[in-house]
């Protein structure tokens, strides 16, 4: 949607995690720079990396399950405000039990684990991949209310804003970083990344061991119509975990943000629904 709009111009890559990875940073400020090569300085540039939201810059590309930090950089907010002094951000929170479950199937989409571990054993036995790390909001939070000042912080909440209110919340959003207000972009129609069902991405890991990509394959999509293997993909107590660590800082949340959070449910309803099958 901001893309559409003619007081922007955004680089084809949407996610750089220029300051997310040790790695990438080290390629210097000029390497992230040429990513907006050709882009016109006149109007407003930004990206979208998620990795940004975070307090340390962690290794990226090293080996281990875990997750490890250059310690000789500052903390993240304060290392991006050193480079770009004047930029906004924009934080779109949504319900941290589904986001957490959202970033375990991508994770298995990729067919990189085992879907045989589970949720809870892959969140806490690798922290790397984030799976809980990313949800604990009031965290983050914490830190980049310290380093960046209010009017250059807008937080979103995806179910209140972008789900009820897209509209409305587009228009703020313009009027935040200073665009005419009054554009309506075309809707997308469609969603832009389609989920898989569990059945497909079991099909997917074992084929991956085959010559082919079978999981994205036409075979793949007549999975998903078929899911017999969706029970296998959730339990109740991944949903209990996801809660337990979340809803201990539901409270520290709502005071940094000032939203009551009644637009989520914390997994309730998923809960309730595996318990009674």
């Amino acid at each position: 949607m901001l893309d559409q709009h003619p007081g922007t111009s955004l680089p084809s890559q949407k996610e750089i995690h220029y300051f997310g990875s040790s790695e990438l940073y080290s390629k210097g400020f000029d390497w992230y720079c040429s990513h907006f090569n050709g882009l016109d300085s006149s109007k407003i540039i930004g990206e979208a990396s998620t990795s940004y939201f975070y307090d340390r810059v962690p290794y990226w590309y090293n080996k281990s399950d875990q997750i490890e930090f250059n310690e000789t950089l500052p903390l993240l907010p304060d290392l991006i405000s050193q480079s770009l002094p004047d930029v906004k951000f924009i934080v779109i929170l949504r319900d941290p039990v589904y986001r957490a479950i959202s970033a375990y199937f991508h994770w298995m989409k990729q067919g990189k684990i085992s879907p045989s571990l589970g949720l809870k054993k892959v969140a806490t036995e690798q922290p790397k991949r984030r799976i809980l790390e990313y949800g604990l909001y009031a965290k983050w939070l914490r830190v980049w209310s310290k380093s960046v000042p209010s009017n250059r912080l807008r937080i979103i909440f995806y179910e209140e804003q972008i789900v009820k209110n897209p509209e409305k919340t587009l228009t703020d959003i313009y009027e935040y970083l200073c665009l005419n207000p009054a554009f309506k972009p075309e809707s997308p129609g469609k969603p832009v990344h389609r989920s898989w069902g569990w059945t497909r991405i079991e099909f997917n890991y074992y084929a991956s061991k085959f010559p082919g990509n079978l999981g994205n394959s036409k075979i793949g999509a007549f999975l998903d119509r078929f899911d017999i293997l969706s029970y296998q993909a959730i339990k109740a107590q991944d949903i209990e975990f996801l809660r337990s660590v979340y809803l201990a800082e539901k409270n520290e949340l709502k005071n940094i943000t000032g939203n009551q959070l009644t637009c989520w449910d914390y997994g309730d309803k998923m809960l309730r629904k595996l318990r009674s099958t």
